[in-house]
């Protein structure tokens, strides 16, 4: 009998403390700015993307671990088929007996995606079993909650995970849930990821929060995108400007903005920026990602998709990145 504990893929950082608790960093704890940083930390503890994986004919994987009341699920999933939706609320633990596979079975366990959480254990125990690594390209994908996908039912229901295993990309999800504001810490964890593809979905949060104003926005932005850029050069970098939110189009904030303008102003600064000769820079229109009718029908909270808007999402937005992928 082997036991093979997990080999977390999708994370900046692992914290072990001395009794063997696990928790994890999508972006590197060495950036941060307290107090004014706290809630981008929390956001960046939720295991969005991560997970593990093992090649095996069978055995019994067993998890155990803390989440807090809002923690989403853990989904396994047995070569690409989910399989297993376990609860990860309070202290638990679960023992999966997975028989009958056949030899050299990919196992894949993904963590829940929102919510405070830690892990002590994720080991399989079987006959045969190995950890697995991934191939494919690496993706990085930074920006609200609308990548965070709190709302979708499971963390491989989130659109940025069913884009990355239809495309067979390595994800790193940087989704987090009100606290895309640009930040540097932001920036340099995607100068220090490998990456052969980044998408940046940003304005949201930005608008819902006043934090920039007309002649603030632009240069944040434009910013941001030069600290990617002189890390990794000709790496495709994909700007998403926000997708429809209907009351929030036309409908003037605190700094004297809309919806509309924040979305101009991002083509803005792309369209400037490929001007002068950036040209694995792309734009995709977040007013194209969803219909109106759509963004009534999938929205509920009129800001944040369902499970089947991000399933939407997911399948207008694969096949654009993609090609920004194959054509650079």
């Amino acid at each position: 009998m082997v036991s093979v504990a997990a080999q977390w893929s999708g994370m900046f950082a692992q914290h072990i403390d001395g009794d063997g608790v696990q928790s994890f960093s999508r972006l590197d704890p060495n950036g941060y700015l307290p107090p004014v940083t706290d809630n981008l930390a929390n956001r960046a503890r939720m295991a969005a993307g991560i997970r593990a994986a093992w090649r095996s004919n069978g055995g019994t994987l067993t998890l155990e671990g803390h989440g807090a009341a809002d923690c989403a699920p853990y989904d396994v999933l047995i070569n690409g088929e989910r399989t297993h939706r376990l609860p990860a609320v309070g202290i638990h633990r679960h023992e999966v007996v997975l028989d009958g596979l056949a030899e050299n079975s990919l196992v894949q366990l993904w963590l829940p995606h929102f919510g405070d959480f830690t892990i002590g254990q994720a080991t399989l125990d079987g006959e045969f079993v190995t950890s697995a690594g991934e191939d494919g390209p690496r993706w990085i994908t930074y920006g609200s909650s609308i990548t965070h996908c709190q709302q979708a039912d499971g963390p491989t229901q989130t659109w940025p995970a069913v884009v990355a295993r239809e495309n067979g990309w390595r994800l790193t999800n940087l989704g987090l849930a009100g606290e895309c504001q640009l930040d540097p810490i932001a920036a340099d964890t995607i100068a220090q990821t490998p990456a052969d593809l980044i998408s940046l979905c940003v304005g949201i949060n930005s608008y819902n929060a006043a934090v920039f104003s007309e002649r603030s926005y632009g240069p944040a932005l434009q910013g941001f995108i030069t600290t990617i850029r002189r890390a990794h050069p000709g790496v495709p970098v994909v700007v998403i400007s926000p997708v429809l939110s209907l009351p929030r189009e036309q409908k003037v904030n605190e700094v004297g903005w809309t919806l509309v303008d924040y979305r101009r102003a991002t083509a803005s600064v792309v369209a400037a920026m490929q001007a002068k000769g950036d040209t694995a820079l792309h734009l995709i229109d977040g007013s194209t990602v969803l219909t109106e009718q759509e963004a009534l029908d999938r929205l509920p909270d009129t800001l944040h998709p369902d499970t089947a808007g991000y399933a939407i999402m997911a399948q207008r937005l694969a096949p654009r990145l993609a090609a920004a992928l194959t054509h650079g």
